[in-house]
């Protein structure tokens, strides 16, 4: 829609404003052509709830409220008022991992900038799928490779910041390859953002299981080529599961996957504070 305002686009945050001020930007008459107000993470909007949801727009003026969520958050209230103003809504499916690799690709094409396969995977797993998020994130690297237009996964994974939305990519890696200061420091950062100790332990037994499956079809002839369809995953995360199991045995990763699945039980049953669980858990997968 941008592209139809070219010279009146106005970003505003969802938590950082109210419907009254929005509505009386909204309006005042546009003396310099057609405006767009672009409200991204609309659903703190929402929960203002005020007692009334008018909507007046004066010509030339356009709204879009984003918001991220399985359901249509907004008070029917409001949804009946957007459509007496002539306005829709309409709910859009998170794009495939493909749809969004060729997204991010032709994206960056258009600005003359061209990224690698790995970039583009590591992109996708540590930023999400959210276009509005990769949007964000491709901005910011294409300022901090300029005025080299070739983005790689170094520049990614030092330049994107993960999905907000508990993203563990870099705690996994982390714990995976045996990195035992990082792995305490993303674990500090992810329950800072509100991500549950529980949460992360069992994203580890996950992966530890993938490791075990990708390190034992290796060993049984599957090529790196088929290993993603043979795990069930993608197959960037089957190479990365297999590059990780190489730090590790069998034997290793046995004891692992036992430790977590023993540490999960007694957090089901209460047995240990989920705290306590995630220190002992790295202390324990991290001892030299």
């Amino acid at each position: 829609m941008s592209d139809a305002f070219p010279d009146g686009t106005e970003h505003v945050s969802g938590d950082e404003t109210t419907w009254q001020e929005l509505q009386e930007l909204l309006a005042q008459p546009s003396f310099f052509g057609p405006r767009l107000w672009v409200v991204r993470g609309a659903k703190h909007l929402f929960d203002q709830k005020p007692e009334t949801w008018h909507i007046s727009v004066a010509p030339g003026n356009c709204l879009l409220l984003s918001a991220i969520t399985k359901n249509n958050p907004a008070p029917k209230a409001l949804t009946q008022a957007i459509s007496n103003a002539g306005g829709v809504v309409i709910k859009v499916a998170e794009p495939s991992w493909r749809e969004a690799a060729n997204w991010v690709r032709e994206r960056l094409r258009s600005d003359g900038y061209t990224i690698t396969r790995d970039a583009v995977e590591t992109l996708i797993l540590v930023a999400g799928r959210s276009i509005e998020r990769l949007d964000k994130e491709i901005e910011k690297l294409e300022l901090f490779v300029h005025p080299d237009n070739r983005i790689t996964a170094d520049h990614v994974l030092t330049v994107v910041a993960p999905d907000p939305q508990m993203n563990t990519f870099a705690f996994v890696d982390a714990v995976a390859t045996r990195d035992r200061v990082k792995a305490f420091s993303e674990v500090e950062e992810l329950v800072t953002r509100g991500v549950s100790p529980i949460f992360m332990i069992a994203v580890l037994g996950s992966h530890f299981g993938l490791m075990w499956r990708a390190k034992e079809s290796s060993n049984k002839g599957i090529t790196q080529d088929s290993l993603g369809k043979a795990l069930g995953v993608h197959p960037y995360a089957a190479r990365k599961a297999l590059e990780q199991s190489r730090r590790w045995t069998f034997a290793q990763l046995e004891k692992a996957i036992r430790l977590l699945c023993d540490v999960d039980e007694s957090l089901k049953t209460g047995k240990i504070d989920p705290v306590s669980a995630m220190d002992y858990v790295l202390v324990n997968l991290l001892a030299e």
